[in-house]
């Protein structure tokens, strides 16, 4: 249990790093701006339509990556078995 939990802090710790390297930081008042569908002028006076409407887009993203890493583990299971 001990290397599980060790393995989540350093790949959230990773995630974390990358989303904040100066390559995507700069992206993310645009990345704001396209998911509400707001200037960032309007996303300042409704923070929670914001917040929402990240929350879905981050939940959109998290199940396309776990529907294709799901398919990626089912073929490599498929491929082995039939090797």
């Amino acid at each position: 249990m001990q290397a599980a939990s060790l393995g989540l802090t350093i790949s959230f710790t990773a995630g974390l790093l990358s989303f904040l390297s100066p390559c995507v930081l700069p992206l993310i008042p645009s990345y704001v701006s396209f998911i509400t569908g707001l200037s960032l002028d309007d996303v300042q006076r409704s923070r929670r339509i914001a917040f929402v409407h990240s929350l879905l887009f981050v939940a959109g993203f998290t199940l396309i990556f776990l529907a294709l890493g799901a398919t990626a583990t089912v073929l490599g299971r498929l491929l082995l078995q039939h090797r």
